[in-house]
C-alpha cells in the first residue's frame, strides 16, 4: 500500500494520510485529496491526472464561449502583460490560447504569434475568426516534439490560467524552458488562492471549478515565486493584481441576489441570436458584432441602471481592491 506521496513542485515527501481536504468530482465521481507542503507553500490534489476531453465537453460555460467566438475584451491578467512585459516584439507562443483573445492583441502589438490548445474546438474558433494559421490543436508534449523537428524557438512563452491545470508542473516548466531562446521570457497568470474575492466572485463553479479534474494546483504569491525559481527561472516577478472597480458591481450583485448569468445570457441572446454565442461577448461589445444596435444600446442602459442601483453597496468595498484581484501575474526569464 502506498504510504507517501511527493509535492509536484519541490518533490518533498508527504504522508498519504496527511491530506487537508477530500473532494469527490461530480464529473468523474473520482475522490481527490488535497495536500500542502509548507516549504514551497503549494497546495495540490491527488490523484494528479489531466482529462483533456473535460474541456471540449463544455462542463464550464467559459468553454462554450471559447467555441462560439473570440471575445473582444482582454482579461485583467492579459492587460498586466501589456503593462509590465519589457518586450513589444518577437516570436511568442501562447500555451492554452483558448479563444485567441490574447494572441489577437499580441499580434496587434507587434509579436509574431503562435498558439496551442488541446481543446480542438477552441483552436478551430481562432483559425476561423482570426485567420491565424500558426495555432495548433496539440498538447505541450506534442508541440514540443513538433518544435524540435522544425527547429522552433521562442522569445517569449505565455501561459495564462494554465499552470494550475497541470498534473506534471515540473515537466511542463522544463519543456517551456527548452522551447525558449537564450535569455527568453515567460509570462502568464494563475488564480490567487489568497484573494478575498475569489470564492464569492466565482461562486457558481467554485465548488468544482477550482477543484480537480479542472484545477490541480493552488498558488499563493510566495508559492508561485518558489515554483518558478525551483524550475530554474531568474528575474522572477509575481504581482498580486488589484480587483477591478468595474467588477465590484457583478460581485455585489452575486452577494445580494445570487448568480444571474443565465438571465443575462438570455438578454444578450436577443442581440446575437443564441445563448451560446451570447456567452462569448460582454454587453459593451454587442453593438460591434450585431446589427441590432438599438437592443444592444438598451442592454447597456440596463447595465448602467444596475450599476447606479448597486453603487451604495459597492462603495463599501472600495478600500479592499488593492492586491485582492483574482489573478497572480508573473514573468521571468532564463
Amino acid at each position: 500500500m502506498k504510504t507517501e506521496t511527493f509535492c509536484p513542485i519541490c518533490e518533498e515527501k508527504v504522508s498519504v494520510d496527511d491530506y487537508r481536504e477530500v473532494y469527490v468530482s461530480p464529473y468523474t465521481k473520482q475522490e481527490y485529496k488535497r495536500y500542502e507542503w509548507p516549504n514551497c507553500d503549494v497546495h495540490w490534489w491527488e490523484p494528479l491526472k489531466i482529462i483533456p476531453e473535460f474541456y471540449e465537453s463544455e462542463v464550464f460555460e467559459d468553454y462554450i464561449a471559447f467555441h462560439e467566438g473570440v471575445s473582444l475584451s482582454l482579461g485583467d491578467n492579459h492587460k498586466a502583460f501589456f503593462r509590465y512585459f519589457p518586450l513589444r516584439a518577437g516570436k511568442l507562443l501562447d500555451i492554452g490560447c483558448g479563444d485567441g483573445r490574447f494572441i489577437r492583441h499580441a499580434k496587434e502589438a507587434g509579436f509574431e504569434v503562435w498558439g496551442i490548445d488541446f481543446d480542438t474546438k477552441s483552436v478551430e474558433t481562432v483559425k476561423r475568426e482570426l485567420g491565424i494559421d500558426t495555432v495548433f490543436a496539440m498538447s505541450l508534449e506534442e508541440f514540443y516534439e513538433f518544435a524540435k523537428k522544425e527547429g522552433l524557438k521562442f522569445d517569449v512563452i505565455t501561459f495564462f490560467e494554465v499552470l494550475e491545470h497541470q498534473d506534471k508542473p515540473k515537466e511542463f516548466l522544463k519543456m517551456v524552458k527548452d522551447l525558449l531562446k537564450d535569455g527568453g521570457y515567460i509570462a502568464g497568470s494563475v488564480p490567487d488562492r489568497e484573494s478575498m474575492f475569489q470564492r464569492t466572485f466565482y461562486q457558481k463553479w467554485y465548488s468544482y471549478g477550482d477543484h480537480p479534474p479542472h484545477h490541480f494546483l493552488r498558488f499563493s504569491k510566495g508559492s508561485l515565486e518558489s515554483a518558478l525559481k525551483l524550475a530554474g527561472f531568474s528575474e522572477v516577478k509575481v504581482i498580486k493584481s488589484d480587483f477591478p472597480f468595474k467588477e465590484l458591481f457583478p460581485y455585489v450583485e452575486k452577494k445580494l441576489f445570487g448568480n444571474l448569468d443565465e438571465l443575462k445570457n438570455k438578454l444578450k441572446a436577443m442581440v446575437v441570436g443564441s445563448e451560446r454565442k451570447a456567452r462569448a461577448y460582454a454587453v459593451e461589445d454587442l453593438d460591434k458584432i450585431s446589427e441590432r444596435k438599438k437592443t444592444a444600446i438598451m442592454l447597456k442602459a440596463l447595465k448602467l441602471g444596475r450599476n447606479l442601483a448597486l453603487s451604495p453597496f459597492v462603495l463599501l468595498y472600495l478600500g479592499k481592491l488593492k492586491g485582492n484581484g483574482v489573478h497572480l501575474y508573473f514573468q521571468a526569464r532564463i
